[in-house]
């Protein structure tokens, strides 16, 4: 059986409101049945990626703020949510800056494993991962809405809702454990701690500037982790300019974990109780957790509506596929291969592995029907 993906398109045609994308978006939403998913008086957290300062390419607070009116009107109480990226105080301030906040959304930004970041429910993952800790704000809910900004990323190739959901709904480490049952396990299934090659590093020191944690060093221009501090979320290794630090892990495994970190997610919640919602807006090719914005890499296209995690993100990557860059990103003079989707090009992996990996677990079906409206 075909999934059904709903697909807003970008162009406005007329010079009014309803024929934007935000008006035809606000038209879609209220006409879906959204109290299917969401049912009244229900406390409801509307799962999104809240930044990072310098990465300005995030959804937009008024694509956020239709969503909120719209499950107001269920009436049902939404509020707005990630798990800890950086500490939690600091990414309430980001997000604030970034727009993110009670008086622009209309409605509260959570951190969903607390300000500490140690709030959270052990879950069976699967073979791989074992136990993950999923954020407490997310595992009481009994209903969710995943908000997802579609863009490349260098070690999963693609963030799309599945990655929304494993990366933000597990949280980097629970109270009175390690990184071992947080996120950082899917980057550090095999290993203990990120590799350094003395012989190709310059001593930028752009690892220790990334760090979240605050737990690399470079005494005596040695760079050094501080064991303890650290969650493993592989940030030094990605920003790296001469690949001297290394996450040991295959990409292989990576894509089975994250899917397998969305499973865990998700079965916290009773089946057809999340609906999830792709912005291909500004899709740039890194995450939004890095502190800067790089150009587009291709055209903006529209905005997808499913219930099904893995027909969204096959219908995301299949927009992009046989598509020109744009010039001046950095897609721009890269050879277009038929059949391949612009982040898979870019970073030289295949982004849908995550997805068959995902659809192995019954998490969805890559077999999808696209329904456009709001032509």
């Amino acid at each position: 059986m075909q999934s059904k993906v709903y697909h807003i398109l970008p162009r406005a045609k007329r010079y009014k409101y309803e024929s934007g994308l935000l008006g035809k978006f606000e038209h879609f939403l209220k006409k879906f049945p959204l109290d299917n998913y969401v049912s009244k008086k229900e406390v409801v957290p509307l799962k999104i990626h809240l930044g990072n300062d310098g990465a300005f390419r995030t959804i937009r607070p008024q694509f956020v703020q239709k969503v909120v009116e719209r499950v107001k009107n269920i009436p049902a109480k939404p509020f707005v949510t990630d798990s800890v990226r950086i500490a939690g105080y600091d990414y309430l301030e980001v997000a604030n800056r970034g727009g993110y906040n009670h008086l622009t959304l209309g409605a509260p930004v959570v951190i969903a494993d607390g300000i500490y970041g140690n709030d959270s429910i052990m879950v069976e993952a699967g073979e791989l991962l074992s136990k993950v800790a999923i954020a407490s704000a997310i595992y009481d809910a009994k209903s969710m809405i995943v908000l997802t900004h579609a863009k490349g990323h260098i070690q999963s190739v693609f963030g799309g809702a599945i990655k929304n959901i494993s990366m933000g709904g597990v949280s980097a480490q629970p109270r009175n454990g390690s990184w071992k049952e947080g996120r950082g396990k899917m980057h550090f299934l095999h290993g203990d701690i990120m590799k350094w090659n003395k012989e190709k590093c310059i001593l930028c020191f752009d690892c220790a500037k990334i760090c979240p944690a605050e737990c690399i060093t470079f005494i005596d221009n040695i760079y050094s982790v501080d064991d303890k501090k650290c969650f493993r979320c592989g940030r030094c290794a990605r920003v790296c300019p001469e690949g001297a630090i290394e996450v040991p892990i295959t990409n292989e495994v990576f894509m089975k974990a994250v899917a397998e970190g969305a499973k865990a997610v998700l079965s916290t919640f009773e089946k057809g109780k999340i609906l999830y919602i792709n912005f291909l807006i500004e899709m740039q090719p890194e995450c939004d957790c890095m502190p800067i914005a790089d150009t587009p890499v291709v055209q903006d296209q529209g905005i997808l509506i499913s219930d099904d995690p893995v027909a969204i993100d096959a219908a995301t990557l299949d927009l992009v596929t046989n598509v020109m860059p744009l010039p001046g990103s950095l897609a721009e003079g890269i050879t277009i291969e038929k059949d391949k989707d612009i982040f898979s090009i870019l970073h030289g992996k295949n982004a849908k592995k995550q997805l068959i990996e995902a659809e192995k677990m019954g998490l969805g079906s890559l077999n999808y029907v696209i329904d456009q409206v709001g032509d």
